[in-house]
């Protein structure tokens, strides 16, 4: 894993292909954080490591759904999202790679990929949660495409808030990963930087062992119970 002084790594990520790239632009709406600012897919894989590299497998798709410990806006919901329609192996392999994952263990992962827009008109809120944690074992989250805006900052702080300890603006095909039980992340909002709309286009991985995982009937279940209400498989 990352220094256990410094449980996180900036790191450069492969860049997605022209086709992928194109997806962003073609992303559906994320109808449960309000406003207009937000569109999104979302895929969960299987991985692990073979031969000399990472690899993984698309599992069925499922609603997202969080724990109303991590996310106070919407945790408890099932969000139905669309399917990511590219292979994202290449860039969380890197996140792997950077993360230190053991190579030995096998990983459920969820992959959102996220365009935030902001105009004249539309603020361009990266995080509605505000600064948080996920539940997850690692979270990356990388850029690859930073148009006609400033602010997007990624800050990372001490678990409960405080003075961030990083705290710099990613460049597309940057990317940082870190240990979601050691800190907080978050993101500033974003603002044209010019006249006309502009927009922040990221993967957003989550890791987990596959003992850990965040994913199926069971999962939904419990986490069902946690929030006192019944979740339907």
């Amino acid at each position: 894993m990352p220094d256990p002084i410094r449980p996180y790594a900036r790191f450069t990520v492969p860049p997605l292909s022209d086709d992928a790239m194109r997806e962003f632009d073609t992303l559906p709406l994320d109808p449960y954080t309000g406003g207009s600012q937000r569109y999104r897919r979302f895929s969960q894989f299987r991985l692990w490591y073979e031969g000399d590299d990472w690899r993984t497998e698309r599992l069925p798709h499922r609603p997202f759904i969080q724990s109303r410990q991590y996310n106070g806006v919407v945790g408890g919901v099932r969000r139905e999202f669309e399917p990511i329609r590219f292979d994202p192996t290449p860039q969380v392999a890197a996140g792997a790679r950077a993360a230190w994952l053991d190579q030995e263990q096998l990983y459920q992962i969820n992959v959102h990929q996220v365009r935030v827009i902001t105009s004249r008109d539309i603020k361009g809120i990266a995080v509605p949660e505000g600064p948080h944690r996920d539940g997850h074992d690692f979270v990356m989250n990388a850029i690859f495409s930073r148009h006609n805006i400033t602010g997007g900052v990624s800050q990372l702080m001490p678990t409960g808030g405080g003075p961030c300890f990083f705290e710099d603006v990613l460049q597309p095909q940057e990317a940082i990963v870190m240990a979601d039980d050691k800190m907080w992340h978050h993101a500033t909002d974003i603002l044209p930087a010019g006249l006309g709309p502009g927009h922040r286009d990221i993967l957003i991985v989550s890791f987990n062992a596959w003992e850990r995982r965040r994913y199926g009937e069971e999962f939904e279940r419990r986490l069902g119970a946690l929030n006192h209400e019944p979740v339907p498989a």
